[in-house]
């Protein structure tokens, strides 16, 4: 009777563990991963803070990092504190991580109840080992590389991204700009339907100007150069006056020509759609 209550203990143990234990699918490699992250860094371990007793052995639940190089994101302090896995979260076991080591970390939000700490995800590859030395970080960077250079992880992630974007990545930005709520008053198409046809004055690249399916009024928006618009005496017309692209994000400038009129954008990407997460808007 004792050797059946040992067995069913041990059975009951076994499918508690199974049933808390984490299950995930990798999300990609680090340069996937990485940009739909809360914060990339390059950082050092400090110390480990909290330890727990798994399996008879001390394992760090969370740590101090010093942030020494930002790439993606925003923070501002010198230190953070990163938690780990628990024994049934899909988090790494801190204790991966080595005191005064440096490594390059795609963290993600703690918690709604902690947002101002991180964690790191094990649904994929979230983190690099880095030489501070060298400059390097070796992992799973992407598909062909096992190694980047401190450098081309700058320029990934704030070099121009223009030619990434997709035709209906410049659909959905361009619609949304001229659909922008305060902007729709200065068009004014009650007293001048000529203004009902939108123009924007060509502005160099061709894929720039692939903006098939952006309408206005009904009306597709027609691209024409700075000859043709003077040509045809047109009056009113948009002049791109800005444009910066990142990884998933643009900043956008459109003058309102002959309205004396400027409109700031600042787009992000989120859940492969665009979305306005900024703009002002002034008169000359």
């Amino acid at each position: 009777m004792k050797q059946l209550t040992t067995i069913l203990t041990l059975f009951f143990l076994t499918l508690t563990s199974l049933t808390f234990a984490c299950d995930c699918e990798s999300q990609g490699n680090f340069l996937t991963v990485a940009p739909k992250s809360n914060l990339v860094a390059l950082v050092k371990v400090n110390s480990y803070l909290t330890l727990k007793n798994i399996y008879d052995k001390p394992t760090p639940m969370s740590m101090e990092v010093e942030i020494v190089k930002v790439y993606y994101g925003q923070e501002t302090r010198k230190t953070v504190t990163v938690w780990g896995d628990n024994g049934n979260l899909c988090r790494p076991y801190l204790s991966i991580f080595k005191i005064d080591n440096y490594y390059v970390i795609a963290f993600e939000q703690d918690s709604k109840e902690n947002p101002s700490e991180y964690a790191i995800s094990n649904c994929g590859d979230y983190w690099l080992t880095a030489d501070n030395e060298k400059k390097i970080a070796t992992g799973a960077v992407s598909e062909k590389q096992n190694e980047i250079a401190f450098s081309d992880l700058w320029e990934f992630f704030h070099g121009d991204k223009t030619k990434e974007l997709t035709p209906t990545d410049f659909k959905e930005i361009f619609q949304l700009a001229l659909d922008l709520p305060k902007l729709q008053q200065y068009f004014h198409i009650d007293t001048d339907i000529t203004r009902k046809q939108i123009i924007i004055q060509y502005f160099g690249d061709t894929k720039h100007n692939n903006l098939t399916g952006v309408k206005k009024f009904g009306r597709q928006i027609k691209i024409m150069t700075e000859e043709e618009i003077k040509k045809q005496q047109i009056k009113f017309y948009f002049v791109l006056g800005d444009w910066v692209c990142g990884l998933t994000s643009v900043r956008l400038q459109l003058s309102y020509v002959g309205e004396g009129l400027t409109t700031s954008y600042m787009f992000k990407k989120v859940d492969d759609k665009w979305t306005i997460s900024n703009s002002e808007l002034w008169e000359e």
